[in-house]
């Protein structure tokens, strides 16, 4: 989906003036906060890459919030005198650079926001400092919040937005109709804090509902709410975001082009912005290509009916794009489109129609098809029930492995980044295609070819099969933690002596370190103090009340995330098709949403719990699952060539007893549990570079005897030592950590001046290798388990993978064979010098198979 930044310019602007030094151009000109935001500007366009941009701003004028309230704004300090000539030499930027900017007299910022972010149906970003524009967040508007300068930015989304405030997004208009908003001088209501705000929203709702039901509330509060009722409702008239101005622009107005034209140089010259002018990648060629990409070449044809497609449909090889309208190039010069008609009456095609002519190109079998999204077009093509037949090739994988940018990319994304005409898609896709390809070493192209390509079929299947979800349990188990939960926050209210909503950092912050005197850490950047698990952790055995909001917190994460969050997923058939992402994380594991089924807990009873939701198809199934055992650290004992480890993996000895009798020199018939417990943490530890306090607060022991267990670690087992400082030199060498089969991770932090920086990096580097190695073996074992399914002609399905795990729901009478190619294709999914191990189990119910 496209995006559209929506930027607040007065208040980002006044954010940058504040953020930065004064400075000036040889003329005396004051340019610091223009610089500012411009540097932001840049960063935005990086990170966010949208497709729409529109900057507004304020005007002079009054408003409609003036002539209800005189004093609206009233208390605000005049602009900087350094400041007012850069408002209007920014404006004479962004024209400059082809941004576009709207302001309207009586209409303020907000409202312009407002009504553009709830327009159009594009994935919506606002950038401000305001928190006025949190009201907008939804399911496709973020809003992301400048709360110190411009550069550190806090992102509010639908999904954690209640998490990060304790109130839903609406409800900020309720919190400053009572509390009121001092920066736009909204009175609210006189005696009400945003403490005391916070806990009537998060009870009541709306304040609405608060007024319908005055008569619960008690004391002195009673008196103000009725004594300010008319300020309130005021106030939230006020506080609201007007979402309907009439803005004479279109959607062509709001696109950019970057890079930008060689022409934007002129004016950093102008201002004397070396810095941003040394940045060639800001800019197109002084030819006007972008990065040399050639359109002129491109003929683009529109097609109107079936007989002028089939004439042009006879080439061996196309690229096909399937985003919004259907193209293909045919790698003779011409991107073709179909025109899709308006109405029946227009010429061309209806979509569905024009699918119907396009798709069955898919069932050649001598036609090579170059696409975005393999797995994607799998998708489509099965359900205009197509058989596809042609070779596919995948610009998104072939991207993943020689281009990878970290983030997740639409084909537009794409498109942008590299400077290719968004007109010309199908051209984009052939064209970038064969540079990635040729950019991508041999190794890279063995993991396209024999890993990524084949798994992109596996998965597609995998989600299609999905997974059962016992409904009747579902039931009862939301029941059961809806209770759990309504219990502890009763609990919680009652040692608290108030309304505490848990997951609101803010108020809970109040509770424990203001009311309580609570021992905190430090201030974190939104004010108060930081209530993470982390910090709560330690304070268990301090207050009653600490626990009883860690237990609250868990049973509603369960609850919200996955037992409830479940439902809405279900299909009629009682089915949960998980959607798998392949091309999203640096190491290469596989990624999943809605549901995310890998961040399922499992580390305690009530997170297995989850586990019981999910079963097999029908009584004449049963799940067979089947789990790697430690492979990450067989992979390590195998890469550093440890004796000792390879020894005991070989003889299947217990490692973590093995480690513990080394480490504490003592027999293995004296390992105690504590013991193995420590040396399980440190087995592990080592994996991720972990540091002395990171083991320390692991193991709840001092810093001093974290650091001799990583010693006598590494003084029993040299060789791990060796492998690790070999791993973060090549990465420090060469800038990349590479798994065994050469998939590369760049690491740009290995070599940075900050030590945090560089000690991430490090770790990264340690990692990297074992992680991503482990992930490469799972796909291996994924398409050899996948295709010895199919090529026996078995009924049993492989429906997930989940880390180091693979479920399938197999048939009950086709159970041994399915067992025997589940141990088969997962030991032998690599030649290592220790023995891969799975440990096979078998269940009707998903929990019961751990």
């Amino acid at each position: 989906m496209d995006k559209f930044v929506l930027i607040d310019g007065n208040s980002l602007i006044n954010r940058a003036f504040y953020a930065t030094p004064l400075m000036t151009d040889s003329n005396g000109r004051y340019t610091n906060a223009v610089y500012a935001f411009l540097n932001m500007l840049v960063k935005m366009i990086g990170d966010v890459k949208p497709a729409f941009m529109l900057v507004a701003f304020d005007r002079k004028e009054p408003t409609f919030r003036h002539e209800m309230y005189s004093d609206y704004k009233g208390t605000r300090k005049p602009m900087p005198e350094e400041l007012v000539p850069q408002v209007a030499l920014l404006k004479e930027v962004l024209d400059a650079l082809g941004v576009c900017r709207y302001e309207c007299a009586g209409i303020e910022a907000d409202d312009i926001i407002g009504t553009l972010a709830k327009k159009y149906a594009y994935e919506t970003v606002i950038y401000t400092g305001d928190k006025d524009s949190f009201q907008l967040v939804d399911g496709t508007t973020s809003v992301y919040f400048t709360r110190r300068g411009i550069s550190d930015i806090e992102e509010y989304t639908a999904y954690n937005f209640v998490e990060k405030t304790g109130i839903t997004p609406k409800q900020i208009i309720d919190l400053k109709a009572l509390m009121g908003d001092s920066s736009d001088n909204i009175p609210g209501v006189k005696g009400v804090g945003e403490k005391t705000a916070l806990s009537l929203v998060s009870e009541y709702g709306s304040v609405e509902n608060l007024y319908a039901n005055v008569s619960a509330v008690t004391g002195k509060l009673k008196e103000k709410l009725i004594d300010g009722k008319d300020s309130c409702f005021l106030s939230k008239t006020l506080a609201t975001i007007d979402t309907n101005v009439d803005i004479p622009l279109s959607v062509d107005d709001f696109k950019f082009d970057f890079p930008f034209k060689s022409s934007a140089k002129d004016i950093f010259a102008k201002l004397e912005f070396r810095n941003l002018l040394k940045r060639e990648e800001l800019f197109a060629n002084e030819n006007g290509e972008e990065k040399a990409v050639d359109f002129k070449s491109v003929n683009k044809v529109e097609l109107r009916s079936e007989i002028e497609l089939s004439a042009v449909i006879k080439s061996d090889k196309i690229a096909l794009n399937t985003d919004d309208n259907l193209s293909f190039y045919t790698y003779d010069g011409n991107e073709y489109y179909l025109k899709i008609r308006e109405n029946f009456f227009d010429e061309g095609f209806d979509y569905s129609d024009a699918l119907s002519h396009v798709l069955p190109l898919l069932e050649r079998n001598d036609l090579t098809v170059v696409v975005y999204g393999k797995k994607s077009l799998l998708k489509l093509a099965s359900d205009n029930n197509v058989k596809v037949n042609a070779d596919i090739e995948d610009l998104l994988l072939i991207k993943y492995l020689a281009d990878f940018s970290g983030k997740e990319e639409t084909l537009s994304d794409v498109i942008s980044y590299y400077g290719y005409d968004k007109t010309c898609p199908a051209f984009a896709i052939a064209d970038l295609f064969d540079k990635l390809y040729s950019k991508a070493d041999d190794k890279e192209k063995a993991i396209y070819r024999d890993i990524e390509l084949p798994l992109s079929s596996v998965l597609y299947d995998t989600e299609r099969e999905g997974f059962k979800v016992d409904k009747e349990n579902l039931d009862y188990m939301s029941q059961l933690y809806t209770e759990k939960c309504n219990a502890l926050l009763e609990k919680i209210k009652s040692v608290a002596g108030e309304n505490v909503n848990p997951n609101s950092s803010k108020q809970l912050s109040v509770v424990l370190f203001e009311k309580l005197g609570l021992k905190h850490g430090k201030k974190i950047k939104t004010g108060g103090y930081s209530t993470d698990s982390e910090i709560l952790e330690k304070l268990v055995g301090e207050h009653e009340i600490i626990p009883l909001i860690l237990e609250y917190r868990k049973y509603y994460k369960l609850l919200s995330t996955y037992i409830d969050g479940f439902r809405p997923l279900i299909d009629r058939n009682g089915l949960i098709h998980t959607t798998y992402f392949q091309a999203q994380t640096a190491t290469g594991r596989l990624s999943s949403r809605k549901p995310n089924l890998q961040n399922i807990p499992v580390r305690d009873d009530e997170g297995k719990e989850v586990r019981k939701l999910f079963s097999a198809k029908s009584n004449d199934r049963i799940l067979i699952d089947a789990d790697y055992s430690q492979i990450e650290l067989r992979l390590m004992a195998a890469f550093s060539g440890c004796e000792a480890l390879i020894d005991a993996f070989k003889n299947g000895k217990d490692i973590h007893s093995a480690t513990a009798a080394t480490v504490f020199n003592v027999s293995l018939s004296e390992v105690t549990p504590l013991m193995r417990r420590k040396a399980k943490a440190v087995n592990f530890g080592i994996i991720y570079g972990i540091s002395d306090y990171g083991l320390s607060e692991s193991l709840k022991i001092s810093p001093k005897e974290a650091k001799e267990y990583i010693e006598k670690y590494f003084a029993t087992y040299p060789e791990v030592k060796a492998y690790m400082d070999k791993n973060v030199e090549f990465a420090r060498k060469n800038g990349y950590a590479q798994t065994f089969l050469g998939r590369k991770r760049f690491i740009r932090e290995i070599n940075a001046s900050n030590y945090n920086l560089r000690s991430f990096g490090e770790r990264v580097a340690m990692n990297m290798p074992l992680q991503g190695s482990a992930a490469d073996i799972m796909k291996i074992a994924m398409i050899n388990v996948w295709r010895a399914l199919n090529e026996r002609g078995l009924k049993s399905k492989l429906i997930l993978q989940v880390h180091d795990e693979l479920v399938i729901d197999a048939f009950i009478s086709e159970k041994e064979e399915v067992r025997s190619i589940l141990t088969e294709c997962m030991e032998k999914a690599a030649d290592l010098k220790v023995p891969l191990t799975v440990e096979v189990k078998e269940s009707f119910n998903w929990y019961d198979c751990k």
